[in-house]
């Protein structure tokens, strides 16, 4: 899509069909609803960011020009999937219809005229026009057979009409700092439990907020039924309304997910040879529940050992801010330099070094009783 005078094309609902039911047809097809037509309009750049937004398959903050779809797919009667480009019909709009070049991890333009493909890929312009290459993109589809995968909806649940496809990647929730609290989705919540902070039990919930581009892992929770956030990058808390949009991971049923989260020490997680779990991470951020003395708090790992990831030499240490009481939160840790970090009123707290090995760090197991894709 092009950005044009600071706005761009984004799908901001659907309309009915001209034609189809209520005209006299007489078969079960026709009596269904008519289904419902894709329909763009303008967007502010620069504004809140929609929830419920359409992204790039296993790209958390890639999406089509923020794509949004209203309704679910029991009021519309399909839902949004991304498929290869040689298979099923298309969504478009005129000539247009994105497309992702998974190898690259690129989003970008295909023109069903001319059969090409256009992307940016930092300031170079790619045009793919082979058909042998351009079959194995994927193209954003719509379904008409039940409902997605892992679908909890009240229809599915009756009906199991939910696809059996298991997910295989993490589902992140798109939302608002400040925003009303999600009840519709069940957001991972740390240890599952809640965590013994300076304010008393409280539970945190694993967070991913962008700040320049950069991913960073934090922590949510519910203040008065309202979502308050805090993150933390370059050594200082971001928290409140400079955090804006923001997203939470979604616990998925391991049936339908294909794998199940677990919270492991440190010291486990990082081991790289003969497992089946691995950290949940991003750009080698990963969540974890930091422990000082006799609190907690969620925050993030950094650098969640290249060893662990790459297989590489493990070269990271975390840092210890001198405090009595121990505080658990929810922060991150850094894969690079394996150190771990999180906030809490305004205080960053930084681990490295030993005293990482023991922090529980969010890991994904693989199901053997669950389908693969």
């Amino acid at each position: 899509m092009v950005v044009i005078s600071g706005r761009y094309q984004c799908v901001s609902g659907a309309k009915p069909r001209s034609g189809g039911a209520g005209h006299g047809a007489s078969s079960m097809a026709d009596k269904k609803k008519a289904h419902l037509e894709d329909t763009w309009s303008s967007q502010q750049v620069h504004t809140n960011f929609p929830q419920n937004a359409v992204r790039v398959t296993a790209q958390p903050n890639t999406y089509v020009a923020l794509w949004y779809l209203h309704g679910t797919h029991v009021s519309n009667q399909f839902f949004y999937e991304w498929i290869t480009l040689s298979a099923w019909k298309i969504v478009r709009c005129g000539a247009a219809t994105p497309i992702f070049w998974k190898e690259k991890s690129l989003l970008g333009n295909y023109d069903l005229d001319t059969h090409k493909a256009d992307f940016a890929d930092g300031e170079k312009f790619l045009q793919v026009s082979d058909a042998s290459a351009l079959g194995h993109m994927l193209v954003l589809v719509r379904n008409m057979g039940g409902g997605p995968p892992g679908c909890s909806c009240p229809q599915c649940m009756i009906e199991n009409k939910a696809s059996k496809k298991a997910l295989m990647v993490n589902d992140w929730g798109d939302f608002c700092c400040g925003g009303p609290w999600p009840t519709d989705k069940p957001v991972m919540k740390a240890l599952n439990r809640a965590l013994n902070t300076p304010r008393g039990p409280q539970e945190h919930f694993v967070s991913l907020w962008y700040r320049h581009g950069r991913p960073c892992m934090g922590r949510a929770w519910n203040s008065g039924g309202k979502i308050d956030a805090s993150f933390v990058d370059d050594g200082r808390e971001f928290t409140g309304h400079v955090i804006g949009s923001m997203q939470m991971l979604v616990e998925l049923p391991a049936t339908a997910a294909g794998f199940e989260y677990c919270w492991l020490p440190y010291e486990q997680a990082s081991r790289y040879m003969d497992k089946d779990y691995a950290p949940v991470h991003l750009s080698y951020v990963a969540p974890c529940v930091i422990q000082v003395d006799a609190f907690e708090v969620l925050g993030k790992i950094l650098n969640v050992g290249m060893r662990i990831l790459c297989g590489a030499e493990n070269v990271g240490r975390l840092v210890s801010s001198p405090q009595k009481e121990k505080i658990s939160c929810k922060g991150s840790v850094n894969l690079k330099k394996e150190r771990a970090e999180a906030a809490f009123d305004g205080h960053v707290t930084t681990l490295e070094g030993p005293k990482i090995q023991k922090l529980k760090v969010l890991c994904r197991k693989d199901r053997d009783d669950t389908m693969t894709i």
